[in-house]
């Protein structure tokens, strides 16, 4: 298994410019690279403070010439929102320019407030992201492509800028019981992306449980099945700071609901906090994510580790409303003490889970 840093950029306070917030990210994102983290995951969403981040692959070319080894990757690209040629292209300039770095996820999205603007129906979603995926497979398979979908029509085309590598590791959030989509990780090696929250390793299991059922039904073999997952962490013995984050994954939460169950309210574009249903208390979010100490951040992520045995966490560590001096420091003290303190109970990190196909370790 391996690391990845999730960047979601979000707008909690008004007075923090879009610059500002970027150049925080891309400082997170050279200490994610010194630490030796595997990917820098980009989110997208679109017209809200939620994310400030509207263009995942952008944000991945942007970064490539910021960076010398972090893999970079849309966490994910909604393909229903996608002009799909167009997006292809795209993802060949980010591989080149990264110089064969480029990590792709892809998802459905979820979010109707957002499709509303780009004139797109939520409920087609699926069937979009399904068809759009099958034109990304014609396309990394080589030249000529051809392609007669339901919606996607693409004549014999030769592509001028292509991918470095042959095939770009490919990761797929959500679905994880739609049976298709799952038949589709299995065929092509598509690796299941999960976002946890804060929920429980229990419950974490539970998900992944009922995601190894459907890839087995789909012809997968349970022992083979790759998984990924997302984990809020943020290292501090200062309990007030280790607070001061988890509030931070509260708000997170709340804005996000907000918008996926359509009760939320804007100034403009800024989301109005609103309490979420069955909010535990923030002692509670802090014990149920890797959130503390050096000490008690490794014997978490050892216990996660140990239960779900995962191909790779993608970790949210810029938490919105905490200082970057903090965040950098958490980072740090996640790298320099956290990592070691894990490897010496588990031993080579690299030995556990199920490998990502065509992804290699960036550790020195």
């Amino acid at each position: 298994m391996h690391f990845g840093l999730f960047n979601l950029m979000t707008q909690r306070d008004k007075a923090k410019t879009p610059r500002e917030i970027y150049a925080e990210m891309a400082d997170q994102v050279r200490v994610a690279e010194d630490i030796g983290f595997e990917i820098a995951w980009f989110a997208e969403h679109h017209f809200s403070n939620y994310c400030l981040c509207p263009s995942p692959l952008t944000m991945s070319t942007y970064m490539a010439a910021r960076t010398k080894r972090i893999k970079l990757g849309p966490a994910v690209i909604v393909l229903p929102l996608y002009e799909p040629i167009r997006m292809l292209e795209d993802i060949g300039l980010l591989d080149q320019l990264s110089d064969g770095r480029a990590v792709l996820g892809f998802g459905t999205g979820y979010q109707e407030y957002e499709f509303h603007k780009f004139g797109v129906d939520l409920k087609k979603g699926r069937e979009i992201f399904l068809e759009t995926m099958d034109l990304v497979e014609a396309y990394l398979k080589g030249d000529p492509v051809s392609f007669n979908g339901q919606k996607i029509k693409l004549p014999e085309t030769y592509f001028s800028v292509r991918t470095i590598q042959e095939r770009p590791p490919v990761y797929v959030a959500g679905l994880t019981t739609d049976m298709e989509t799952q038949r589709r990780s299995v065929e092509r090696g598509y690796v299941p992306f999960v976002t946890t929250g804060w929920n429980t390793v229990n419950v974490i299991r539970q998900i992944k449980d009922k995601l190894r059922e459907t890839y087995v039904a789909a012809g997968g073999e349970a022992a083979r099945m790759p998984f990924a997952i997302q984990r809020y962490v943020f290292v501090s013995h200062d309990r007030d700071d280790v607070l001061k984050a988890a509030d931070g994954a509260r708000y997170v939460r709340r804005i996000g609901q907000a918008m996926r169950n359509k009760y939320g309210e804007l100034d403009g574009a800024y989301l109005k906090e609103t309490p979420a249903a069955d909010e535990p208390p923030l002692e509670e979010i802090a014990e149920r994510t890797l959130m503390g100490d050096p000490e008690t951040v490794a014997e978490k992520l050892c216990a996660d580790i140990t239960a779900l045995e995962p191909s790779h966490m993608s970790l949210f560590m810029g938490i919105p409303g905490v200082a970057q001096q903090k965040t950098l420091k958490s980072m740090e003290m996640f790298g320099k003490e956290v990592l070691p303190l894990v490897e010496k109970r588990l031993g080579k990190l690299a030995d556990i889970g199920v490998g990502v196909p065509g992804l290699r370790s960036n550790a020195a």
